[in-house]
């Protein structure tokens, strides 16, 4: 690939944003930081005040955070306020391995709040310490610990279907693999991709057959039907289908391929 994903941006797709291309996640990098940036700088004015309820409200946040995808307070803020200032592009709803580390940050600020309040603080300020080191390296790195250890526990339980790189994508194609778009017709008709051809998810069981030969990488406009029909045709026996994701993953593919054509 000529836009190879950086060590943050493979962060950020180990954390749930799996069907952005390289050049998204880039101008989403920054704007991921805002909210663990705050978070963290609340629960650093909670520890360093001793004040239990600032605790509990920031672990308030981490545990709305899970239950809301789209509606994080501090999304919210950077979406209709601060990306304004800065002419950034707003942020997307969180995917579970995130959401899943704002509930872990949640827990742990209320474990450190309880502590303050059971007049604990030697282990409230531990267990704050530890929480704000794990922030700091995703506002950082975008590694996420509790990511990585998510993903580690799909792989092992066989479970992990993330979309396959834009790396190995390239090589599929470049050995003859073929583009499969499973949105619907008319989505194929507007803005198709050069060389795809189009098998709708809702009915992709009836092609299995003639997807038999071959290598085919499905994607479709986010990635959520794509992984869908994936599985569908694994499901019949088919060893050979990849689910490459959204469309915008796909055309950074093509457009790759096309460049050092």
């Amino acid at each position: 690939m000529t836009e190879k994903m950086t060590f943050q941006q493979r962060g950020l797709f180990q954390q749930g944003y799996q069907e952005y291309s390289p050049d998204q996640l880039k101008q989403l990098e920054w704007g991921l930081r805002f909210t663990p940036f705050v978070c963290s700088a609340i629960t650093a004015y909670g520890l360093f005040t001793a004040q239990p309820m600032v605790l509990f409200a920031v672990s308030i946040l981490g545990i709305w955070a899970f239950l809301a995808p789209a509606a994080h307070p501090m999304d919210l803020l950077y979406n209709h306020a601060v990306r304004h200032f800065i002419k950034a592009v707003p942020l997307p709803e969180n995917p579970f391995q995130r959401r899943l580390a704002c509930l872990a940050a949640g827990v742990m600020n209320f474990v450190a709040a309880l502590l303050f309040t059971a007049n604990l603080p030697g282990a409230a300020l531990g267990v704050g310490a530890a929480l704000l080191v794990l922030q700091a390296i995703v506002i950082f790195t975008h590694f996420c610990v509790l990511s990585w250890m998510y993903e580690g526990l799909m792989r092992l339980l066989g479970k992990w279907n993330a979309p396959i790189t834009l790396d190995q994508a390239e090589t599929l194609l470049c050995d003859g693999a073929q583009l499969v778009d499973v949105r619907s017709a008319n989505e194929f008709a507007r803005d198709a991709l050069p060389g795809a051809k189009n098998l709708p998810a809702e009915h992709i069981e009836q092609h299995c057959e003639g997807l038999k030969d071959g290598v085919h990488l499905l994607y479709c406009a986010s990635g959520a039907r794509s992984q869908l029909a994936t599985e569908k045709l694994r499901a019949a026996g088919l060893t050979s289908v990849y689910d490459l994701g959204g469309q915008s993953r796909a055309s950074a593919v093509a457009k790759s391929l096309r460049d050092e054509a």
